[in-house]
């Protein structure tokens, strides 16, 4: 995880693009697992260190850790042959029954173990793959396909993010049939996985299988035998299996027990069912107390914190869940131990007609032995450079996530009405980032069994800026949270992209940030397809619009600079527009060309925060190959005499700063000036040499080494004597 801030580099110049001086928000970043209250997101290994892109080339180290012992399930054969009949087959079925490694192993099976396999987005719709142009011999895979996103609200706002199947009937059939046709005609082969069935009739045109998994215990003996484990250990782990256990958890813990794990303790960590400390917590005869349901529920949304800061956040919870807990008697207004009820202040309600009375509570306060003879709840002391201090955890780091789906099974909505008003509080008195970050992955696993409470009560409505700009903040974290899960990511993109697709302004800009970060590491593609969508409804808008959609492209590149991630496809896409404006265009640009200049200048400008070099100079440095698209992107914004000053300033901050991110700056330096020779016409490159030439003199460098300014214009000279005159 890292934090990046909203910025633009100060070039000295005045700029084109119009920088804001207002104040920048800080955002963290996620770039691997991430680990909140000891609860674990994103799936790490020592080769590769964090769920990254989710779309694009399948790289070979993948599809053999999906295929790795690989036991096929009795629907493999009948998928299979459809697939290579027909050339496109949809599995359907619940998560954690194997669909990926499935659809990957249907691929090799069908095109062969040679041929590339590209995953393509989960929000894909069918007119696209109809009208998608396939590599022949390619196989292709969609996984956790959405279908039609349902969405509800006013004033074109995004409700629930609820996905459902595509629409059964005869335009289904038709769409599917154009789907199929198009592969034929390419001599392509699609995968689709979803969740989701068709509802009514199955389209006649495209086959849609029930996807099953293999028998779980030929899974975990084919892996630990591959292992050479010994044979007793095997035994162990077979009889181990826990029922209904996801074929995704069992291979898991097969993988950790061919590690070396023993194989009890690997059920116990992965096991299907909430651990037994939650079973016997929640069904003691003993009904727990309103201040004992408050602990836990503290500490599912805000672990590792410290103890006045728990007591605190904890004693407010308890004024809101009072009414709860508090039940009334003969409608006298009594509670069932004699204290008046509550409101939701926390305060003593008097019957009318009677003087108010200060509120008797039920049990004295001593928060601390309370939580003491909860065997749920730890501390544990977490060391702070020379200091260490008592942070409230849970006793195990699997408790997290079993406590909320008790919580959420047992309580009724007028419990989680109290939840939501406490955390709003806490939002409302902007929490510090380390308690925001709990408050997301907290909703993040609530997630997992009532994503819709989710939804419709915390993401649209922060999404909304109703909690003003930290609850924006949460909603764009519980999304990157989602990203890191690969049974949650489709459903992040979705409910992104109805954001995106909103008329109401504060939605499109929360949807700007979530695909400038995380979101747009994991769907880059969708990310530009979005980020620009939205760009050019808010160049229409205002001018702040404007400038958050600008802002957003610049931290997309930065992000993806930074987490070594491929930002030239934010580069590709620029180009092409400009490609495209100047086969249509003889003259001046459009507003549409205008913007895309302004975009890339934003870019070019953007640096990291906390080096505060340009993200192109480290990009230009890591990808010596992409010096073209880069060069041809410069070579436009100079071209362009408004922007002119701004984009040779930008390009003066670029050059000097590759030493400070390669070991051979001035090779680097003019291989950039190589390909902006090539780029420019033959007129302005004496213009550029003699501008830049001035620029570099009037604004002197205290830094030593090679002149990477000289380099660059030396090698633009050489290509401009080598030109036929």
């Amino acid at each position: 995880m890292n934090s990046e801030t909203d910025s633009r580099a100060d070039s000295g110049a005045d700029s084109g693009a119009g920088s804001s001086e207002g104040d920048y928000r800080v955002y963290n970043n996620f770039y691997g697992p991430q680990y909140h209250g000891r609860a674990h997101f994103g799936i790490a290994t020592a080769e590769r260190p964090g769920r990254a892109r989710a779309t694009g080339l399948l790289d070979g180290d993948e599809i053999d850790a999906l295929l790795r012992s690989y036991i096929r399930p009795d629907c493999f054969d009948d998928a299979a042959s459809e697939l290579s009949r027909t050339g496109i087959v949809v599995l359907t079925g619940p998560q954690g029954t194997g669909k990926r490694s499935g659809a990957v192993a249907l691929l090799r099976e069908t095109v062969g173990p040679s041929a590339d396999y590209v995953v393509l987005s989960p929000d894909i719709g069918l007119d696209q793959l109809a009208e998608r142009t396939f590599d022949a011999g390619v196989g292709y895979v969609v996984l956790d396909r959405t279908g039609t996103a349902a969405t509800t609200g006013a004033a074109g706002a995004a409700g629930s993010a609820a996905t459902t199947a595509d629409a059964a009937g005869p335009s289904s059939d038709f769409d599917w049939r154009r789907v199929r046709d198009q592969l034929r005609r390419h001599h392509a082969h699609l995968v689709i996985t979803t969740v989701h069935g068709v509802a009514g009739r199955s389209p006649k045109a495209v086959r849609h299988l029930a996807w099953r998994p293999p028998v779980l215990d030929k899974v975990v003996r084919a892996r630990l035998v591959q292992a050479r484990i010994p044979q007793e250990v095997v035994d162990r782990a077979v009889a181990g299996i826990p029922p209904r256990c996801p074929i995704a958890v069992v291979a898991d813990a097969a993988q950790r027990i061919a590690a070396g794990a023993d194989p009890d303790q690997a059920w116990k960590e992965h096991s299907g069912s909430a651990p037994q400390a939650v079973q016997e917590w929640f069904g003691a005869e003993e009904e727990r107390s309103l201040r004992e349901i408050a602990e836990v529920t503290t500490l599912a949304f805000a672990p590792g914190i410290g103890r006045r800061a728990f007591e605190s956040l904890q004693d407010l919870l308890e004024r809101l869940l009072g009414p709860v807990y508090f039940t009334p008697e003969g409608g006298s207004g009594a509670a069932a131990d004699g204290a008046m009820a509550p409101d939701a202040a926390g305060q003593a309600a008097a019957p009318e007609g009677q003087d108010p009375q200060p509120r008797r509570r039920a049990r004295p306060v001593d928060r601390r032995r309370s939580l003491s003879r909860n065997a749920l709840i730890a501390t544990e002391m977490q060391v702070y450079g020379a200091t260490t201090r008592e942070v409230m955890v849970f006793a195990d780091s699997e408790l997290r996530r079993w406590v909320l789906q008790a919580l959420w099974r047992d309580h009724p909505t007028e419990y989680w009405d109290a939840v939501r008003h406490w955390l709003e509080a806490l939002v409302a008195a902007d929490p510090d980032p380390a308690l925001q970050l709990s408050i997301a992955s907290g909703l993040t696993l609530l997630g997992h069994i009532a994503f819709d409470e989710v939804v419709q009560s915390y993401l649209d409505p922060w999404a909304r800026g109703e909690s003003g700009e930290i609850g924006q903040t949460l909603a764009v974290y519980v999304l990157w949270y989602m990203c890191l899960e690969e049974t949650q990511a489709a459903a992040a993109l979705t409910l992104a992209r109805t954001w995106a697709q909103s008329l109401h302004p504060t939605l499109r800009g929360t949807a700007l940030i979530a695909f400038s970060g995380q979101l747009g590491v994991t769907f880059p593609t969708d990310a530009v397809k979005w980020l620009w969508a939205v760009l050019r409804t808010c160049a229409l808008e205002n001018h702040e619009e404007r400038e958050h959609g600008l802002r957003a492209w610049a931290q997309l590149f930065l992000t993806l600079v930074d987490c070594q991630e491929d930002a030239g496809i934010v580069l590709d896409a620029l180009a092409h527009r400009i490609r495209k404006e100047r086969r249509t265009r003889s003259a001046a640009y459009s507003a549409t060309g205008l913007l895309v200049l302004e975009t890339t200048l934003w870019i070019f400008t953007a640096t990291e925060r906390l080096s505060g070099r340009p993200a192109v100079a480290r990009y230009v440095a890591d990808r010596p190959e992409e010096a073209d698209v880069v060069a041809e992107l410069w070579a436009a914004v100079l071209c362009y005499r408004p922007l002119r000053r701004s984009a040779l300033s930008a390009l003066l901050v670029t050059v000097r700063g590759l030493h400070a991110v390669t070991s051979d700056p001035t090779a680097a330096a003019a291989r950039l000036g190589h390909a902006l020779a090539a780029a420019l016409p033959q007129v302005e490159h004496p213009l550029l040499t003699s501008e830049l030439g001035r620029l570099a003199v009037s604004r002197p460098t205290r830094a030593t080494g090679p002149d990477c300014v000289a380099a660059l214009l030396g090698a633009m000279n050489r290509v401009k004597d080598t030109e036929p005159r």
